[in-house]
């Protein structure tokens, strides 16, 4: 279940919050672009006062990183203008809408920056992380912006197809702005497996031999032959209560099973685990072999 506020946001809540009408989730990014105050705090101030009739869902320092939120995620917000009959503030499962606090052209520590393309973008991967688990895809369906000018979807586009948009995509509406945006999706997360447990062969082969002196020492060695128990027993050839670390003689005999399931006989299906076979077990059932 996703976050219906975002974490790390200070959360201004204002009530009013209206239904949505369903379909792909999506996010628009504005601009505040005040010409005569830049600053996260009289932005903020401004649509918890005077401006609450037009709130985002979030406002966003990409300076600072100061991010501030007014609707749950479930709830409409209000920076849009309707498409005719279309209630672009109502699009989408989840629909989040950020003011971006930025003017073209401000001066910030003594430096001009004519887009938030140009900005630190801090805190923009706490946003995005957000927006992901709510479902929002990591794409512009009407590409990206580029600059400050329309660039307006068709109303199929909007309604069908979920992602990111700029406010001056949107039907309905007259703005130009987020303008040349950061490529948000430089920090899209790559998925990397978990690194799988590693059974040493010399380890397990001196516990079915009964050699203690050489696994001395060795702090993974119970785990280790827990991990071939486990695995003898998902192959339903080893019972639970003899799941223990200590490969007693109900695990080697066990292990011959497996060896002989494998086609192994004779001496090749004695209990004592060869590299190939036990490779074979730890590929079924999630662990490396070293030698």
């Amino acid at each position: 279940m996703p976050e219906l506020w975002m974490p790390g946001a200070t959360r201004h809540d204002l009530g009013n919050t209206g239904a949505m009408n369903g379909g792909p989730a999506r996010a628009v990014w504005h601009i505040t672009s005040n010409e005569h105050d830049w600053t996260f705090t009289n932005e903020l101030s401004w649509f918890i006062g005077g401006g609450t009739d037009v709130a985002p869902h979030l406002l966003w320092d990409p300076f600072t990183g100061q991010i501030a939120q007014f609707f749950p995620a479930n709830s409409r917000s209000l920076s849009l203008q309707n498409a005719g009959p279309v209630k672009t503030n109502r699009t989408g499962d989840h629909y989040i809408q950020i003011e971006i606090v930025f003017t073209a052209g401000e001066t910030v520590n003594g430096r001009k920056y004519a887009t938030v393309k140009d900005t630190p973008c801090k805190g923009l991967d706490q946003i995005m992380a957000w927006l992901r688990s709510l479902g929002v895809a990591d794409i512009w369906p009407g590409g990206a912006p580029t600059a400050f000018a329309r660039d307006t979807v068709s109303l199929g586009t909007w309604t069908g197809h979920g992602g990111h948009y700029g406010h001056n995509q949107i039907p309905g509406n007259s703005h130009v702005d987020p303008g040349p945006m950061p490529d948000l999706f430089v920090s899209a997360p790559t998925p990397k497996p978990a690194p799988k447990p590693a059974v040493s062969l010399a380890h397990v082969v001196a516990a079915a031999r009964k050699d203690p002196p050489a696994v001395q020492g060795h702090t993974t060695y119970k785990t280790e032959i827990l991990l071939v128990e486990k695995a003898l027993k998902a192959e339903g050839l080893l019972a639970a209560q003899y799941v223990d670390g200590s490969y007693g003689s109900l695990t080697k005999n066990a292990y011959a099973r497996w060896q002989k399931r494998l086609g192994y006989s004779g001496t090749a299906a004695d209990g004592i685990p060869g590299m190939a076979s036990l490779k074979k077990l730890g590929a079924k059932h999630g662990f490396d072999v070293v030698a």
